[in-house]
């Protein structure tokens, strides 16, 4: 079936009983959750629900999710698309009004906070780190992805100090997402500021939870290590950046460290390397409480038998460690069936 025949089909079970149908549609966004087409379905289905309000909880939602008309998310695909085009400059007017549309509707207060999380392994992650007493709330958008858009803007129009602030922002809507944290990692390149760079990177590789976003991590170590001019440490974190993601950059960025110390680059060994994460105060590798959150996940949903999470969370946890015994578990699960 297609998006638009499955919709017309929830549709057709409306009763006209308000309180009877907000379940009935809750229980359909469940029953499509795992489906090819779950986000446009979802979407779909939100806006039937906005359809059945009364009017009165139709101005908070309004409030919530909507602006000038449209809903927060149709505002940030334009924003994009106009990036896509080059036009940042446009792209900014749009992701302005999101993000001081956010601030003022998604406000934390002293019992509630809101929460963006993309899956259960960040949320139980963030469960993990930082062990809330505020209810956490999820709100209908992911409104840290939104936020960085215009950080994204503010420093692609030459304001990095100001992409910054808006990035703290970012993160704290989802504090386990380590796509701001690079952003912000940009900003402090622009900014010539080293040292933030390595407290923002070592932030970074606290929360990530795959390979390519390990290898960015040390990457970003290893220019942090050629602006202060440790070209050893430089070519170790470079080294090891291509254990996780043959990251493109990383052949100029070794035959730049050639050019400046006219030394013949070799690849390091492993004891160079680990010298060279303790030297910063770091241990190769995915973080211990990133590796202990995501087993324990695997455990649970293997012990009931939820094959779907059990892969989900063995994959994760094989990309970070490429251990053999991970890799075992992995392959003894049922293969998931072909989509249609």
């Amino acid at each position: 079936m297609t998006v638009e025949e499955i919709l017309k089909e929830i549709r057709a079970g409306l009763t006209g009983e308000y309180s009877i149908d907000i379940v009935y549609l809750e229980n359909q966004v469940k029953k499509y959750s795992g489906s090819a087409n779950a986000q446009a379905i979802e979407n779909g289905i939100v806006d039937i629900v906005y359809e059945i309000l009364p009017e009165d909880k139709k101005t908070e939602i309004n409030k919530m999710m909507y602006m000038d008309g449209k809903r927060l998310d149709t505002v940030f695909a334009e924003a994009m698309k106009l990036i896509n085009e080059h036009k940042i400059e446009e792209s900014f007017k749009l992701t302005e009004a999101l993000y001081t549309k956010i601030l003022i509707n998604y406000r934390e207060t002293e019992s509630k906070a809101y929460l963006s999380m993309r899956n259960p392994l960040e949320h139980q992650l963030y469960l993990y780190l930082y062990s809330p007493s505020k209810t956490l709330e999820r709100p209908p958008f992911d409104l840290s992805r939104m936020i960085m858009l215009h950080g994204y803007n503010l420093l692609e129009l030459g304001k990095p100090e100001d992409a910054i602030n808006v990035l703290e922002d970012a993160i704290r809507y989802n504090p386990v997402n380590t796509d701001p944290y690079f952003e912000m990692c940009e900003c402090y390149k622009v900014l010539k500021r080293p040292e933030d760079l390595l407290a923002a990177t070592k932030e970074t590789i606290s929360i990530s939870t795959t390979p390519m976003e390990l290898s960015r991590c040390y990457c970003n170590l290893g220019y942090y290590c050629v602006e202060i001019k440790d070209y050893d440490s430089a070519i170790c974190f470079y080294y090891e950046s291509l254990i996780y993601d043959n990251h493109p950059g990383v052949t100029g960025e070794l035959h730049h460290i050639h050019t400046i110390t006219q030394k013949k680059i070799t690849p390091p060994t492993r004891k160079e390397v680990n010298a060279a994460f303790e030297k910063y105060g770091m241990t190769a590798g995915a973080d211990k409480d990133v590796l202990s959150v995501t087993s324990a996940l695997a455990k649970e949903a293997l012990e009931n038998k939820n094959i779907s999470d059990a892969r989900f969370y063995l994959a994760i946890l094989y990309g970070l460690t490429n251990d053999n015994e991970v890799k075992a578990m992995l392959d003894k699960l049922p293969k998931p069936a072909k989509k249609q």
